[in-house]
Formats: C-alpha cells, sequence, structure tokens
C-alpha cells in the first residue's frame, strides 16, 4: 500500500515509518523539520498547517492510506491557543485533503488525555474503562485531540468511501527509556498515577497503526491502545486507595497489575495486543 505517514520526525512517527516499510508497504513521510536519523521511504518537508502543502503533499506522493501522527505532543510549554490551532488546523487540513484524494483509509493519532480523566479530579465509575467512559477536561491539548476525532466523525460523513481509525495513544515508552518508569516506582504513588501508571511501548505503537491500517473497519472508530500492564509493581487497588484515599470499583477478574485502560475493542477488530512490558526489561 502507499501510505503517507506525517509527523516522521516524531518518537511514534519514526517507529511507524519503520514499521510500515518493514512489513511491504510504499512508505512517504512528511514533517517540519527534515528527519535527524535515516528513515526509509520518501521525505517532503512542510508545514502541515499550511492547507496548499498538505494538498500538494497527498498530490506528489497518491497515498491509499495516511497515518495522521504529527502534532503538539505536549500540553506544557506552548500557549494553549498555539496548541490548539496547530493539531485542529493540521488534523482538519490533512483528513480533507486525503478525503478530497480519495484516500481509503486513515489512522489518525489521538491522545489517552481525550478521555479526560487524566486531566480532572474525576476518576471513571468503573476499571478498566473503554472507549465510550470520558469526561469533558480543561485542558487545551486533550480539547485538540478530542475534535480530532469529532473531525474525523464528520470526514467519514463527508467522504464515505473513506474510513478513520483514531488510536487514543497511552504515555510513550522508548526502547532504550525504561528508566522512567523505573523513576516512577521509586517515587511511588504519585509518580505516574495521572493516568493510572500506566505507559505503552513506541514498538506497539507502531505495530497499532500498522494494525489498524491493513484492517478494515467502517466509518469512524476509536480504539484505546496501551501495554497490558502497570509501570508499578503495587497491585492497582493498593495503588489506587493510597494515591486517591478511595477504593476503585473494578470489574470482576480484573488482573492485579492490569491497565487501567481496556484494550479488547482493537484486539478484537484488528488482533493487535501490546507485546512489551517493563517486566520483560529485568
Amino acid at each position: 500500500m502507499r501510505v503517507l505517514v506525517t509527523g516522521s520526525t516524531g518518537k511514534a512517527g519514526r517507529f511507524a515509518v519503520r514499521e510500515l516499510a518493514e512489513n511491504g508497504h510504499d512508505v512517504f513521510h512528511i514533517d517540519r523539520e527534515k528527519p535527524r536519523e535515516p528513515l526509509p521511504g520518501s521525505f517532503i518537508q512542510l508545514d502541515l498547517a499550511d492547507a496548499g502543502e498538505v494538498y500538494d503533499a497527498i498530490a506528489q506522493t497518491r497515498p491509499e492510506g495516511v497515518c495522521h501522527i504529527a502534532a503538539n505532543p505536549s500540553p506544557h510549554g506552548y500557549p494553549r491557543q498555539q496548541t490548539f490551532q496547530n493539531n485542529t488546523m493540521s488534523t482538519y487540513n490533512v483528513m480533507q485533503a486525503a478525503g478530497d484524494a480519495g484516500v481509503r483509509r486513515l489512522v489518525y493519532a489521538g491522545s489517552e488525555m481525550a478521555t479526560g480523566w487524566l486531566t480532572t479530579d474525576q476518576h471513571p465509575a468503573r476499571f478498566p474503562f473503554d472507549e465510550n467512559d470520558r469526561v469533558a477536561s480543561p485542558s487545551a491539548y486533550a480539547l485538540s485531540k478530542f475534535l480530532g476525532e469529532v473531525i474525523g466523525e464528520t470526514m467519514v460523513a463527508r467522504y464515505p468511501a473513506m474510513s478513520i481509525v483514531t488510536l487514543r495513544i497511552n504515555n510513550i515508552i522508548m526502547p532504550d527509556g525504561y528508566d522512567v518508569l523505573a523513576g516512577r516506582r521509586a517515587n511511588y504513588p504519585e509518580a505516574g498515577s495521572a493516568n493510572y501508571w500506566s505507559y505503552i511501548d513506541v514498538r506497539d505503537v507502531a505495530s497499532a497503526f500498522r494494525a489498524a491500517l491493513e484492517g478494515e473497519s467502517p466509518g469512524h472508530e476509536v480504539f484505546l491502545i496501551a501495554a497490558s500492564d502497570t509501570c508499578i509493581d503495587v497491585p492497582f487497588a493498593q495503588a489506587f486507595e493510597d494515591r486517591f484515599g478511595v477504593t476503585p470499583k473494578l470489574a470482576p477478574g480484573f488482573g492485579e497489575f492490569q491497565s487501567a485502560f481496556d484494550c479488547s475493542k482493537i484486539k478484537n477488530a484488528f488482533g493487535w495486543v501490546a507485546k512489551h512490558s517493563w517486566r520483560d526489561q529485568k
């Protein structure tokens, strides 16, 4: 498949480009900055906030599929307006240009923060929670990523031949960055508690993009992706009580170290499961 990947200089983008190329896809990739390391495929440097440049890149590459990963990845260190405008406009430009060009499949890099739970004092009624569980967020970043999902819903109505998948990506850990999780264990219970001590290896993010791109699903669908376990060695129920002072309601069969994010939907749809765990790094 001819695939266009946005954001190829970022953490997830670099690994997604390699994952797709290594599995036989003809990859083109774009970003505002040139890659700092060699990547397979062809690169075009552009600004996704410029609709004309986006349309030209798609006209040049003629992709059958698009993985839209580019975004301002951080809710901190930037003006809220800049984060919101960059993320929403780039997503709108890419999705509209893809639809106009007849792209059949688009995978959008959503965020765990779109659930809202990570940015408020509220908690899900039960763990694990799934794609239907959400609360309004005061974060400009979280709002921009959620609106990307709304844009996707609109685009499949405008372009019925195009299907869109949103991956709500968890906190990304690089293969050589597992010391970050060790730091969270050392600073238990506060460290990592904002997303209930969840994480995901960047290699699993890349494989999720490939699974979603190669899979089939109608319209617009949202999927949570996370490692299957927490990043701590304390059982989830105890950790939740230690950190938040209340007893969580757990679904029957919830594992001691199971992630708070229910990823069964993407497993059922595309056969994807996270393969990497900090417990295997010892």
